[in-house]
């Protein structure tokens, strides 16, 4: 199994958020400042979601509909999915009518669900491991981890969380340094800009992309 096929499934990393990270992520949501995390309150939400997806890919008895069914309900229950998905699409969330963020919403879903629901049978046995948790001055925690592998290195995985609205969410996901929202942002930055900024353009892309990954995995 491959490093990136590790953090795709056991972190649910999104395919998509340095140490530059998790400010800029958390910028799409900080104009709702939200409570300060209480100590062990955000390591308990990543203990449960990683407990949750290993029961959930090591389960040979669960069809691929229902795992795809799981693995969606704890991308919505655990991760801050509208403000990860706005701040992927960049200066084009504001540029867009509302038509097209409702599209754009749930194309952003339907992405993530299928591009990692075509990598679960590469679950090998790895291994989740909560190592420590910081609160920083503004009651934001950092929770971090490692995804020990069967015969590899472990891969470190650092998760950042804020509370918004009475909910505890996942707001960031840095994989050995590497920002996964960054990484998504620059790559719909990359696209957009092949269809010459025309987001309905855009739109039609990443459709094409979901019904490729669906197709791929059928």
């Amino acid at each position: 199994m491959e490093r990136r096929d590790v953090v795709s499934l056991l972190s649910l990393a999104l395919g998509t958020f340095g140490a530059a990270g998790p400010m800029l992520a958390s910028a799409a949501l900080a104009k709702s400042q939200g409570r300060a995390l209480l100590p062990g309150e955000a390591k308990a939400l990543v203990k449960s979601l990683g407990d949750a997806a290993v029961a959930m890919l090591s389960d040979k008895g669960l069809s691929r509909s229902e795992k795809i069914r799981r693995f969606r309900h704890l991308l919505n229950q655990s991760f801050a999915m509208k403000g990860i998905a706005r701040f992927a699409l960049g200066r084009y969330w504001r540029r867009a009518s509302f038509p097209q963020r409702r599209r754009y919403l749930k194309l952003f879903e339907d992405y993530i669900v299928n591009s990692y629901a075509a990598r679960f049978g590469n679950y090998s046995g790895e291994i989740f491991v909560i190592e420590d948790e910081k609160i920083d001055d503004r009651g934001w925690a950092t929770v971090s981890t490692r995804i020990q592998r069967p015969g590899g290195e472990p891969v470190k995985v650092n998760w950042h969380l804020r509370e918004r609205l009475g909910a505890v969410l996942i707001v960031d996901v840095v994989v050995e340094g590497i920002s996964m929202s960054l990484t998504q942002r620059s790559d719909f930055a990359a696209t957009i800009h092949t269809a010459g900024g025309d987001i309905d353009a855009f739109l039609d892309i990443l459709e094409a992309k979901v019904r490729n990954v669906k197709q791929a995995a059928s």
